[in-house]
């Protein structure tokens, strides 16, 4: 897994200079990583002005096949010291299954974010955090989503 994620990391380096010239804030496809709970792995996410379709795939830290998905919306913009941030507010789900499928989880979470689109590059740095519902072992749970990480836009 390590290998794939050093291989694409180097592949979305290569491919963002080509593709800086289209950039635009939040249009279009992003592909990059994320590291967090309950999923760290690939992640992507479909750019419409301030809405985004959001992903990711990979594995938890129980060691656990893992997909999140869902959506996004950038309910504000600040600035620090002239550099735009913007606040976003979404609402996901994962689930995840052991490797030999005899134990599954599935979350809902409601993450709030900040983004950082850097200019002269087709690249967001993001941070979320989000609480959330879970389902593990016929019971039912708090949980709390947590991520960090970077996507380069290709579109």
């Amino acid at each position: 897994m390590k290998k794939a994620l050093i291989v694409l990391a180097l592949v979305l380096v290569l491919v963002a200079p080509l593709s800086a010239a289209r950039y635009t804030k939040t249009n279009g496809v992003g592909v990059g990583l994320s590291a967090g709970w309950p999923v760290a792995g690939v992640a992507f996410k479909y750019g419409m002005n301030d809405f985004r379709v959001v992903g990711t795939l990979g594995y938890d830290y129980r060691g656990s096949i893992a997909l999140e998905a869902g959506a996004q919306y950038d309910v504000y913009q600040f600035d620090i010291a002239d550099i735009p941030f913007y606040l976003n507010v979404g609402i996901t789900a994962s689930a995840s299954a052991a490797t030999d499928f005899k134990s599954f989880a599935f979350t809902g979470n409601v993450p709030v974010g900040v983004s950082y689109f850097f200019e002269q590059i087709p690249i967001e740095a993001f941070l979320k955090v989000g609480p959330g519902v879970k389902y593990a072992d016929k019971k039912i749970g708090f949980d709390i989503n947590a991520a960090i990480g970077a996507l380069w836009y290709l579109d």
